[in-house]
């Protein structure tokens, strides 16, 4: 086995274990704070994920790293000043 391809492998490992160390500090917040488990998570990974493949196929791999996470971040704040707005009852004047 060469030395390259298994530092690679170590690498990669490393990586997607700080991706679900992510995830799952994310998960473990939300339950802390709010008492619920909140599933939305998976669901911005899921589209950030799917942004950064549909933008690398258009602009290329740099483009992505820099415009997937500030699309998700974007959606994610309409998302919740959208909810915001609609959970808020009407006032009276």
């Amino acid at each position: 086995m060469q030395f390259e391809f298994l530092l690679e492998q170590v690498v990669n490992g490393l990586v997607l274990g700080g991706y679900y160390l992510l995830i799952a500090l994310g998960l473990s917040l939300i339950f802390s704070v709010g008492g619920v488990v909140n599933l939305a998570h998976g669901a911005f990974y899921a589209l950030g994920a799917y942004l950064s493949v549909e933008i690398t196929k258009y602009l290329g791999f740099g483009p992505a790293v820099v415009i997937s996470p500030l699309a998700v971040a974007m959606l994610g704040i309409c998302s919740n000043a959208t909810s915001c707005a609609a959970s808020t009852p009407p006032t009276r004047s």
